[in-house]
C-alpha cells in the first residue's frame, strides 16, 4: 500500500487525514440531526413538524453518522501514531499521550458509547416504553456537548476559526431552539414520516 503513496506521505498520515475528515463530517451530521430533531418538536416551529421533508432529513441524519464514525474510529485504531486500541473505544480515559489527550480521547469514548446507546434505542423505539426511550434520547444533548469539547481538545481542525465558529454556532442554534421550546412549548404529537 505504501508504494502507492507519494514519497512525502505514509500510511499513518493517510489514516490520520481520513480520521479527521470522517470526524469533522460526523460532527456536523450529528449537529444537523440535533437541530432538525429539536426544530420538528418545537411548538413555535409547528409547520416544520408537518413538513415531511424536514422529518425525513432528521430520520436520515440519525443513521448517516454510522459510516462516518466507523471510519473515524477504525482509522484511529489502525493508525500506529494514535496508539488507540479497540479497548480504548469501550473504556474511557485509558489513552494518555500527554497534553490533555487522556481527557480529550476519554470524552470521545464517552460520546461514542452514548451515541451507540441512543442509536440502538432509536432502532428499538417501538419496543420500548415511551418514557424510557425519551429519557435515553435526551442524552443526545449532553452527548453533543461532550463531542464538542472532545473536538475542541483533540481535533486539530477545530483550531481553524471557521470550523470552530461553525461548531459553537451550532451549539448556539441548539440553545436558541431550547429557548423557543421553553417559551412556546413542545409539540406533543409525533410528526409522521
Amino acid at each position: 500500500m505504501t508504494a502507492l503513496l507519494p514519497p512525502d506521505m505514509n500510511l499513518d498520515l493517510v489514516l490520520w487525514y481520513a480520521a479527521r475528515a470522517a470526524a469533522l463530517a460526523a460532527f456536523f451530521v450529528l449537529a444537523a440531526s440535533l437541530l432538525t430533531g429539536m426544530a420538528i418538536r418545537t411548538a413555535y416551529l409547528a409547520p416544520l413538524a408537518r413538513n415531511r421533508a424536514v422529518v425525513s432529513v432528521h430520520a436520515f441524519l440519525t443513521w448517516f453518522w454510522v459510516p462516518l464514525v466507523v471510519v473515524h474510529v477504525t482509522t484511529l485504531v489502525l493508525d500506529a501514531t494514535s496508539r488507540i486500541t479497540p479497548l480504548d473505544l469501550l473504556v474511557p480515559f485509558r489513552v494518555d499521550e500527554g497534553a490533555g489527550s487522556q481527557l480529550a480521547i476519554g470524552l470521545g469514548t464517552i460520546g461514542l458509547l452514548l451515541l451507540v446507546l441512543i442509536t440502538v434505542t432509536a432502532a428499538l423505539r417501538r419496543a420500548m416504553r415511551r418514557a424510557i426511550w425519551r429519557w435515553i434520547h435526551r442524552l443526545t444533548y449532553p452527548m453533543f456537548v461532550i463531542f464538542l469539547i472532545h473536538a475542541q481538545l483533540a481535533g486539530t481542525d477545530f483550531s481553524q476559526a471557521a470550523i470552530s465558529l461553525a461548531a459553537w454556532a451550532t451549539l448556539g442554534g441548539l440553545v436558541a431552539l431550547a429557548l423557543l421550546r421553553a417559551a412556546g412549548g413542545r409539540m406533543t404529537t409525533d410528526p409522521s414520516v
